[in-house]
């Protein structure tokens, strides 16, 4: 498959599969066995563990939406700088609704294997993720802007 192709399949996954949470477009798109470095705590392997992520997500964070603000192909690997945005509404990690809106943003890197996602890793994401729920930042603090 062409970087380009892979670009599209993956803009494909997270129009369809984390946005909308259709997970037909997960069963077309991801492998079996994909390999998800940083999915929720207590997700099984392979593709069953993308869907409990997503799916405790969205249950979180009803309104979830992921936008692509850069991209790039090379090879077999798709990186993508995103903004992860919703509103939590429902418990995550134990942590209880908000009620708040939430705003964080991270890369991502995808590596795929003839035309379907193999391989996730997620920097930054995690960490804004619990920034945003109140639980701390875990690394290097961000310099204040002023």
């Amino acid at each position: 498959m062409s970087p380009e192709h892979n670009l599209e399949i993956v803009r494909s996954v997270y129009d369809g599969f984390v946005n909308k949470g259709d997970t037909t477009v997960c069963d077309r798109h991801y492998r079996t066995d994909v390999v998800d470095h940083q999915g929720l705590p207590g997700a099984p392997d392979g593709i069953d563990g993308v869907k409990y992520t997503i799916a405790g997500l969205r249950a979180a964070f009803p309104d979830l939406h992921v936008s692509i603000d850069a991209s790039s192909a090379h090879g077999d690997y798709v990186v993508i700088h995103c903004t992860w945005r919703g509103t939590f509404l429902g418990t995550l990690l134990g942590v209880a609704p908000t009620g708040a809106p939430v705003e964080f943003r991270g890369v991502v890197v995808w590596r795929l294997e003839a035309g379907r996602m193999a391989e996730r890793w997620a920097i930054g994401v995690d960490n804004g993720m619990m920034e945003a729920l109140g639980l701390g930042f875990f690394g290097k603090r961000r310099r204040q802007r002023s």
